[in-house]
């Protein structure tokens, strides 16, 4: 039978993937210093197999990292493409990044590979770009909250600062053995940022 590229492309897209959510699980868990021989077991593949993706566990590392961060920077854009107040926007934010485990573990890698000899000061700065990216679409949707009402007034910079840790910190409640955020935490939320 001829080989289909589409299919191809699809099962590679499909692998891939499923390396990289293996990794984020086993780096947060395991730290930065987890093997590649790990990351392999831990997504049912072979040692080689994994190379077949990843030239190496740094590699896999920043992929991780730069996966987390445009999924978050794409529900950043989401919400603020849509209709309604900066208070809704806020609110499907919410909803869309903190029930997600995946969102906790890479927060997690997030922090250790900022802090830790694995990566060069030049993936830093990439990663530090990123995330500066992310922050000023928080900033913007902060000033259209407080054009619209719906947003308390302060320095944009620092309300959005202040949204981002809240956020990040409450992707860590399981971990930390509380019961996983649901709507009412997300209202409280909502009310710390109201006007």
């Amino acid at each position: 039978m001829p080989r289909n590229p589409v299919r191809d492309q699809q099962l590679r897209e499909e692998r891939r993937k499923q390396i990289l959510d293996a990794a984020a699980r086993l780096f947060a868990r395991q730290g930065v210093l987890t093997k590649i021989s790990d990351i392999a077991a831990e997504a049912g593949l072979s040692h080689g197999h994994v190379y077949n993706y990843f030239k190496s566990k740094e590699e896999i590392l920043l992929a991780v990292i730069e996966r987390g961060q445009l999924s978050y920077g794409s529900i950043l854009r989401g919400a603020l493409a849509m209709a309604g107040t900066a208070a809704d926007k806020f609110r499907q934010i919410a909803r869309q990044a903190l029930p997600n485990e995946r969102s906790a573990d890479i927060y997690l890698v997030l922090l250790q590979a900022l802090f830790t000899d694995q990566l060069n000061d030049e993936e830093k700065r990439i990663i530090r770009e990123r995330a500066g990216a992310n922050r000023r679409l928080l900033i913007e949707l902060i000033e259209e909250g407080q054009q619209d009402g719906t947003v308390m007034a302060g320095d944009p910079v620092q309300l959005a600062t202040l949204f981002g840790t809240l956020i990040q910190n409450l992707m860590l409640l399981e971990m930390r053995g509380h019961p996983p955020v649901g709507e009412e935490t997300i209202e409280l939320l909502m009310q710390m940022i109201g006007p």
